[in-house]
């Protein structure tokens, strides 16, 4: 667990404020594959703290396209400061409001691979 640690923390390390990734685009960067569930515990474990671990999301899924703007749909968890969007905000990940979701343009948000090619590890 202390090697998925600090993986974890090397990846935290690289996502500039503005940016989000989700627990398993985490999981492909650092080789452990179907393992965004260890990723969470992690970061949930780990001591990261809200900031630094509000740029990874939960769950999420993308929707638009065909002209639209395409967005990270995100679940919001509670209000005030201690909120996803106050955390998100203090990130300068921007974002709209649906409902109770968050959406988070997928320009913003950095998959495994673009995740790995800032570790180094892109010709794994």
């Amino acid at each position: 667990m202390d090697d998925l640690h600090d993986r974890v923390g090397e990846v935290l390390a690289l996502i500039d404020d503005g940016e989000v990734t989700g627990y398993g685009e985490i999981a492909g960067a650092i080789g452990v594959p179907r393992g965004a569930r260890a990723v969470a515990r992690a970061l949930a474990n780990g001591g990261f703290g809200w900031d630094l671990a509000a740029p990874v999301i939960p769950v999420g899924t993308v929707r638009g396209g065909q002209g639209r703007s395409r967005h990270f749909i995100v679940p919001e968890m509670g209000e005030g400061e201690n909120s996803r969007s106050a955390g998100l905000a203090r990130r300068a990940v921007s974002f709209t409001r649906d409902g109770d979701n968050l959406l988070i343009p997928t320009s913003q948000c950095l998959d495994a691979d673009e995740l790995a090619e800032r570790l180094g590890l892109s010709g794994r």
